[in-house]
């Protein structure tokens, strides 16, 4: 019996994950009724990677698959760059785009300012204002505000038509 329960559990786990890859194991540990320590476990067996592996996964891979054109960009200061969505973006049958594509168009202009070769995003603090549909055309913004010693803070703003939608704050650190 326990076997049928631990296959039903790695189902839904996969699921879950493929809805959804910023799933903590918290979050997924309560939506399977089981211990965290047992997603942990049930994650190693099927191969799924941790919380953090997954975000950087989705991140990279949203970042490859975009049309983001950059518009302007003056080195350690500024930057601006669009993106418009599209249907391979959205949730099945809506038209909210997901939003690990904002992100990654978000982190990917604050990269892209700094012109570092290597970076690593150290903390990044975001608010999504309000949601994005297919076909909008996202506006970014970024600005440089301190660089000390090789780190960097870096702002980002993204409007549609001009309301803003999409606000992050990212530290950022430049790898030898």
């Amino acid at each position: 019996m326990s076997r049928i329960l631990k296959q039903e559990r790695h189902d839904l786990l996969k699921r879950k994950i493929k809805q959804n890859p910023f799933l903590k194991d918290e979050e997924l540990a309560k939506a399977c009724g089981v211990s965290v320590s047992t997603i942990r476990f049930d994650r190693a067996e099927l191969g799924i990677a941790e919380y953090r592996e997954r975000v950087k996964s989705v991140a990279q891979d949203s970042i490859h698959n975009t049309s983001a054109e950059i518009l302007d960009l003056n080195p350690f200061r500024d930057g601006l760059s669009i993106l418009v969505t599209d249907e391979s973006m959205t949730f099945e049958g809506t038209d909210v785009v997901k939003s690990q594509y904002i992100y990654s168009f978000a982190e990917n202009l604050a990269l892209n300012v700094i012109e570092a070769k290597s970076m690593l995003v150290k903390v990044a603090n975001v608010k999504y204002i309000s949601e994005v549909h297919c076909g909008d055309k996202l506006l970014a913004k970024s600005t440089v505000m301190r660089n000390r010693g090789g780190e960097y803070i870096v702002h980002v703003f993204i409007k549609v038509n001009m309301k803003e939608v999409f606000r992050g704050k990212f530290s950022l650190r430049v790898l030898n």
